[in-house]
């Protein structure tokens, strides 16, 4: 098939399937033009010469010289334009009250995001105050941490103490004596004490009863970690696991003259 340019005249050979891929638009090669290439559509070939008579003599027309025929055949293939493509309509322009729906939608992000890093400080900071206050259950249950502690606790002034499990210690054996038979006031407490747990607790506090041969009480008295170990081992470093550890107390009864003892052992504070 040939289409003939309207704007130049130039005439192109197309196909069918050519102009039904792009909706019949053409392009001219030399001027450019967009035109629709099915109007008018031309058959490629030359219509058939009528057949000449007896009496009529032959005659030769001359065509004029089409241009774009002694063009390159390159030139001579029309251009096809892509359709164009339908991006739909604009997007439309916000209203006044969507603005304001939107700005609220950005300020409840904004607060909402504000309160998660909130909480996470606040869950922080109450998990370091749960750390110290149970340093010394962390330090006994999860011994890794213990050197942790011991440096955290070099920061902030604190001690890393084994922890009181007074029912897990047991008095193997304990013994009031007279030091000194001329001196009847002085008299000596010896106590073993047992650690029952498979781990270090700390040292209890002795709770010592004196009492008379009615066994009334005459006397009583807490001594704490610190008074019966002043020349023992470190009160820190609390009864080691499954252990046996010797105490010793002297104690001046004056006038009391005491008859027996009574002694259990309690949560050192």
């Amino acid at each position: 098939m040939v289409t003939q340019c309207p704007s130049c005249g130039t005439r192109f050979r197309v196909t069918l399937e050519q102009l039904e891929a792009r909706q019949g638009k053409v392009r001219c090669g030399l001027c450019m033009t967009i035109f629709d290439g099915r109007e008018p559509l031309q058959a490629a070939t030359e219509p058939t010469p009528r057949p000449a008579t007896a009496n009529e003599a032959p005659t030769f027309r001359l065509e004029p010289v089409d241009p774009g025929a002694m063009a390159p055949e390159a030139a001579s293939v029309a251009e096809t334009i892509p359709e164009e493509r339908d991006y739909g309509p604009p997007p439309e322009q916000l209203s006044f009250d969507d603005q304001v729906l939107l700005e609220e939608a950005r300020a409840r992000s904004r607060s909402a995001r504000w309160w998660a890093v909130g909480a996470m400080l606040l869950f922080f900071a109450l998990g370091g105050q749960a750390t110290y206050v149970y340093r010394s259950e962390l330090a006994t249950r999860v011994p890794g941490l213990k050197p942790h502690l011991l440096r955290l606790c070099e920061l902030l002034n604190c001690t890393v103490m084994p922890p009181q499990r007074p029912k897990l210690l047991g008095i193997e054996a304990s013994d009031l004596q007279f030091v000194d038979a001329k001196q009847p006031s002085l008299i000596r407490l010896t106590a073993t004490l047992r650690n029952h747990a498979g781990y270090d607790v700390g040292y209890p506090a002795l709770d010592l009863v004196l009492t008379n041969n009615l066994e009334h009480t005459l006397a009583r008295r807490i001594f704490l970690p610190l008074e019966y170990l002043e020349s023992g081992p470190d009160p820190a470093s609390g009864v080691p696991a499954n252990a046996e550890i010797t105490v010793q107390l002297d104690l001046d009864t004056g006038s009391l003259n005491p008859a027996g003892y009574r002694l259990n052992l309690l949560a050192a504070p």
